[in-house]
């Protein structure tokens, strides 16, 4: 649901994305802290754009997205490391 604000002698500022879907996915599946950081920056978007501060509602969408995807690279990368070293092992056990 997009919302537009007019601003006195301005174009419509639009309400931006505030990126909860990404952070929940975040903190459910992928990295907990991180992801509650990002929920925290998603959910002052709306308080933000409410209170007509559009540029910091802007950056805390962007802070929100880029915690996101930050908690979500950092479980790929922990994971495949995981799975290298105990697969070596597994390897490693089995040739012996």
């Amino acid at each position: 649901m997009e919302e537009n604000v007019k601003v006195e002698g301005q174009a419509p500022v639009m309400k931006p994305d505030n990126n909860m879907a990404l952070a929940i996915f975040t903190t459910i599946c992928c990295c907990l802290p991180l992801g509650i950081v990002a929920i925290v920056k998603a959910n002052s978007v709306n308080t933000l754009y409410l209170m007509k501060q559009y540029d910091a509602a802007n950056q805390a969408a962007q802070e929100a997205k880029k915690w996101s995807i930050i908690g979500i690279v950092l479980s790929v990368v922990g994971s495949l490391i995981y799975f290298l070293f105990f697969g070596g092992l597994a390897v490693l056990s089995a040739m012996s």
